[in-house]
């Protein structure tokens, strides 16, 4: 299908980015790597005058790592974050994430802020990101601000992000000796299809107990979610199985899925309770070999 007519416009900054979508908020899309954002031009799904492409902004590709914790750049893409050496020893469940979605050639364009920002119920990389408590680095004609990422999503494609926003960086918070995070999704063929579900869980110990923990999921929901009901009954514990049950029913309540094409709302109930499980079981090895 022909893609429709639009202006291509190509900021080398990110200042200038901001002022090219303050001239026009409403008909300007922003483009990152293009993966989705194109595909919904050639399906007339968005109303583009002036398409704004990040691409020639050198300084969104940096991913940047040390004590502060890391900071991935709104052009650094997936394959980029998959294959960073410090994030695969400080940050395993990110890579798991990373390595989920779609196929290699795409990984290649596509963007982590991009997947965020689309704001999809079966993004890879949120739920895996919100555990981790990350926030959004975002510039307007009007300033820059910090945007947690449990506050980003309000439905389904729709976030709190206005038409002038530029998503600079993803901020993740210090990764600490005892803490592990882990990554988990379920599909039809794997990387090339959309998640039926996915969860995702971060976790600290102290002593061989659960000191703290967040678990989120995906696909299961009209946004990716945070499970603090789940939360509450693993801190504190050691993960035994009833407590990995306890938590797995946990997040099966607050999941609200649908049937689709993809998968039955009963079917993904139980991918939440079983994919929950794993991945508390996995971060807390990962917690424990630190």
């Amino acid at each position: 299908m022909k893609l429709p007519d639009f202006d291509l416009l190509e900021p080398e900054s990110v200042a200038d980015a901001c002022e090219l979508l303050a001239g026009d908020p409403e008909g300007s899309v922003l483009m990152a790597g293009g993966t989705d954002v194109l595909v919904l031009l050639k399906e007339r799904a968005l109303d583009c005058r002036r398409l704004v492409s990040l691409g020639k902004i050198e300084a969104l590709r940096r991913i940047e790592l040390g004590e502060a914790g890391l900071t991935i750049g709104a052009m650094a893409t997936v394959n980029q974050v998959a294959r960073h050496a410090g994030i695969r020893e400080s940050y395993p469940g990110i890579v798991d994430a990373a390595m989920s979605l779609a196929a290699d050639q795409v990984r290649n364009l596509a963007t982590v802020a991009g997947n965020l920002c689309m704001a999809v119920p079966s993004a890879d990389m949120a739920p895996i990101l919100l555990v981790h408590d990350a926030a959004l680095r975002v510039a307007s004609s009007h300033g820059e601000r910090t945007v947690p990422l449990r506050e980003l999503f309000v439905g389904p494609r729709e976030t709190v992000l206005a038409a002038g926003d530029v998503v600079v960086a993803i901020v993740v918070p210090p990764a600490g000796p005892a803490e592990g995070s882990a990554s988990l999704r379920h599909g039809g063929r794997a990387s090339l299809s959309l998640p039926v579900a996915s969860a995702a869980a971060w976790l600290r110990l102290e002593g061989g107990v659960c000191a703290e923990a967040r678990i989120a999921l995906g696909a299961v929901a009209p946004t990716p979610l945070l499970v603090p009901e789940a939360d509450d009954i693993v801190a504190g514990c050691e993960l035994m199985p009833e407590v990995l049950a306890a938590a797995g029913a946990a997040a099966r309540a607050a999941a609200k899925p649908i049937d689709d094409m993809r998968g039955s709302k009963g079917f993904r109930f139980e991918l939440v309770d079983v994919l929950t499980r794993r991945v508390l079981t996995t971060a807390a090895e990962r917690a424990g070999g630190r």
